[in-house]
């Protein structure tokens, strides 16, 4: 139960909760904790979600698998992260991509009731609750008006000048691996390097692996207005 709790504490549910706070709610609940190997399927595509996973340790993508055999993945979590939150109290409660393990891991599950009973006991669960609810929705509106640009240009144009409004600094530190922030845009990997490359050769940036430093804000303001 130690280990559980001490994985807990660095989850968002559990924000400003002590480790006897969170003791005490897990211990009225019913729960359950299942390891995955790497590459094992933790949930299929269009499998019903009764449950809430938490990421205790290891890692997790969320990919789109096509009939083709290929894959992208759309999100990776590790320790802290939480899936199915969006689902579990929707009406269509079903899985929109397929959840397999990165590589090890242990996934706690608490099921649709016991949630409802964890955010009645504590207001501050619930209060969590929304919080995540209400930063996915931020997030798939920032990706929606990503999608509306037609260019791949103006779509990596628009990330980076939306990342350094997030984190109010013109050098930007990536948090998410190229792949990850492509398949958020719907381009292909290749593609949004090709770009930033091309970014770079105007000046308007400069780029390593994990940053982007921006050379040159109001000539790229003008280049997605263009």
């Amino acid at each position: 139960m130690k280990d559980i709790i001490n994985k807990l504490q660095g989850n968002e549910f559990f924000n400003n909760h002590t480790d006897e706070e969170i003791e005490k709610l897990i211990s009225s609940i019913g729960y359950s904790v299942k390891a995955y190997r790497k590459g094992e399927v933790i949930a299929n595509e269009e499998d019903v979600c009764n449950n809430l996973g938490f990421v205790l340790d290891g890692a997790i993508e969320i990919q789109r698998i096509y009939l083709s055999g290929k894959q992208i993945t759309l999100k990776r979590l590790s320790n802290g992260d939480v899936f199915g939150e969006a689902l579990i109290f929707s009406k269509k409660s079903k899985y929109p991509s397929t959840v397999i393990a990165f590589n090890d891991c242990n996934i706690l599950y608490i099921s649709r009731s016991d949630i409802l009973k964890l955010c009645t006991m504590d207001e501050r669960v619930l209060g969590n609750f929304m919080s995540a609810l209400s930063n996915k929705i931020l997030m798939l509106n920032s990706k929606i008006k990503s999608i509306a640009f037609k260019s791949i240009k103006h779509k990596v144009i628009n990330y980076i000048l939306e990342q350094a409004k997030a984190q109010k600094s013109e050098t930007i530190n990536l948090k998410e691996s190229k792949e990850e922030i492509a398949s958020a845009m719907g381009i292909p990997r290749p593609s949004l390097s090709r770009e930033l490359m091309n970014l770079r050769d105007l000046n308007y940036i400069e780029f390593d692996r994990n940053v982007i430093k921006i050379l040159k804000i109001e000539e790229l303001e003008e280049e997605l207005f263009d």
